[in-house]
This record gives C-alpha cells, sequence and structure tokens, in this order.
C-alpha cells in the first residue's frame, strides 16, 4: 500500500526509513502526494504556477540535501528511502498546517499577526516541532547516528537552507 502505514509510524517515530519498500512505486507516490500537499497551501498565497515552481524546487532541495548528507557519510545507498520518508511525512504535517490554516480563515498575507490566534499560532509550532523532530529522525536512521539531536540540527539546517532559497524564488518571481 505504497508504506502509507509506515508513513504514519515514522511520523510516530516507530519506524525509520529503512522501512519503507525501497520501489520506485513508494517514492513516485509519496513526490505526489508532498506535490500535492504543497500545491493545496501555496495556491491560494501564490497562484498555481509560482506554487507548482516552489513545490518542485523544494522537492529538488530536498533530494540534494538528502543525496549530499548522505553521500558525506558514506551511505548513498538509503537515498530513495530517505528521500521518500522525508518527502512523505512533510507531505501529511504539510497538509495538517494548511487544515489549521484553514481554521484561521484561509492564507491572508496581507492579515495582521495579532488577528491570528494564539491557538493557531501555538499548532503551527507544534507542527513545526514535529517536523524537526521526525525529520531528525529519519536522518539519525539513515545516517546511523548516536543522537536524535545530531538528526534534529541537521533537519534544522535543511529547513534554514530551504526557506532561504523558497524565499529568494518569491523575491525572483515578483
Amino acid at each position: 500500500m505504497n508504506g502509507v502505514f509506515t508513513i504514519f509510524n515514522i511520523l510516530r517515530l516507530r519506524a525509520g526509513p529503512q522501512d519503507l519498500p525501497a520501489d520506485s512505486g513508494t517514492l513516485i507516490f509519496w513526490v505526489g502526494i508532498a506535490l500535492i500537499a504543497g500545491m493545496v497551501v501555496g495556491i491560494p498565497l501564490y497562484g498555481f504556477g509560482q506554487a507548482l515552481a516552489l513545490n518542485v524546487m523544494d522537492l529538488v532541495v530536498l533530494y540534494a540535501f538528502v543525496a549530499i548528507v548522505l553521500t558525506i557519510r558514506g551511505v548513498p545507498d538509503r537515498l530513495r528511502q530517505t528521500f521518500t520518508a522525508m518527502a512523505g511525512t512533510g507531505a501529511i504535517l504539510g497538509l495538517l498546517m494548511a487544515l489549521l490554516m484553514l481554521l484561521m480563515g484561509g492564507p491572508d498575507p496581507g492579515r495582521e499577526p495579532e488577528d491570528i490566534a494564539t491557538g493557531v499560532v501555538l499548532g503551527m509550532l507544534t507542527l513545526l516541532a514535529w517536523l524537526l523532530l521526525v525529520f531528525g529522525h529519519i536522518l539519525q536512521q539513515a545516517l546511523g547516528l548516536g543522537l536524535r539531536l545530531v538528526g534534529m540540527l541537521l533537519a534544522l539546517g535543511y529547513v534554514v537552507i530551504s526557506s532561504v532559497l523558497t524565499q529568494t524564488a518569491i523575491g525572483l518571481f515578483q
């Protein structure tokens, strides 16, 4: 079933990327879900074309990041499962973030910060922390790291790199 239960177990920190099937079908399925989730969030903010470009760019950055850290660690054969795990878990958490955005009345770049409910902000921060924990767990498993904290720091590095590149691209599109 394309690793659906495994992705949910990874989100619960009860499985790792090594538990996913290493086949192309699973990879394509979860990359597709990640693209759809990104479009659900991105279209209201940027329109279809820009959202598509940003989401494809984000997946390319994720792929490159995973490939680089796995190659540096000497385990490039784990790329397919690690990338699939990060794309899949990121997609599920992205859909949860989209749901929170809907609860606050949808995306509105002009909204004043004080108009956003505290619960929604806490929910988004919780999901971001969960994302870092899950990505850290995936990287810990894939890289054979002793501490999950090291994986979380690598995950934070990815989030920063991805955010900077995305914000730079948004500036170029405008």
